[in-house]
């Protein structure tokens, strides 16, 4: 009722969702030439974008990535970088004889230009999961693409900035459901959780850049297929929220 007498509230907080829109302009203008959106396909975890490979260890990765950076048009010539494997974690901290909570605090990757090439790395266990092993090397391709951008990396916002990059780069399927997972494990002799965050946008926060996606796209290629069911949820309310406030995203739009 408050709503409705006092208009429609925004679907982010407003400062939030004004920056959204304000940076979806900003890598509009930067990369328009290079990415276009009109050109840009939605990557999805298919065989289309991401073909089986024999492939294990970093071998696998290595495939990965340069699928990855095929979706991303970033060429070996174009953008030399070189792909490394972190040394493995240990997860699965103990607090009891029976039970045990993971999720610790090593990044899943790290992005660095090292005598003029970037140096990617990676956290060995994500080849066990390939949505989120994908949306990692996204996102640090994503710091390789900004990097040449010296007001855009030092903006205090450049975290942020780089998983919207994602979304606008068209991988923001994987950095979408990578975003927060949360399981229960256990066996014989322990039970115990597992929690994991990828990237620096929340949930809500990648939904609403999912269905930004879609809209200036006029086209989510059945998105709905592939996304977690609580992101997808939060996408259906963010698309309904912007086709009823269509002037959010005035400006924003591929031409022709």
């Amino acid at each position: 009722m408050l709503a409705g007498l006092f208009g429609s509230r925004t679907f982010l907080d407003p400062d939030i969702e004004e920056w959204h829109l304000g940076t979806w302009g900003v890598l509009t203008e930067r990369f328009g030439a290079e990415l276009s959106l009109a050109e840009t396909p939605l990557a999805l975890p298919t065989r289309d974008f991401f073909p089986p490979t024999d492939q294990t260890g970093h071998g696998k990765a290595l495939h990965v990535f340069g699928c990855v950076r095929s979706i991303l048009k970033m060429t070996e010539a174009d953008w030399p970088c070189r792909l490394e494997a972190q040394p493995r974690r240990m997860t699965g901290e103990r607090v009891s004889e029976f039970v045990a909570i993971g999720g610790g605090s090593d990044p899943d990757g790290t992005f660095r230009i090292e005598a003029g090439e970037a140096v990617i790395t990676y956290a060995p266990d994500l080849l066990d999961d390939p949505m989120s092993l994908v949306a990692t090397l996204a996102h640090e391709m994503a710091h390789y693409l900004l990097a040449a951008e010296s007001d855009l990396v030092e903006d205090e916002t450049h975290e942020l900035m780089t998983d919207l990059a994602v979304a606008y780069a068209g991988l923001g399927v994987f950095g979408a459901n990578a975003a927060f997972s949360f399981e229960q494990h256990g066996d014989a002799f322990s039970q115990g959780w597992r929690s994991r965050s990828s990237g620096y946008l929340s949930p809500r926060s990648w939904a609403f850049a999912l269905a930004v996606f879609g809209e200036l796209r006029g086209d989510d290629r059945g998105m709905e297929t592939y996304l977690k069911p609580g992101i997808e949820g939060l996408r259906r309310q963010a698309v309904k929220y912007l086709r009823k406030n269509p002037e959010l995203l005035t400006g924003l739009r591929p031409a022709g």
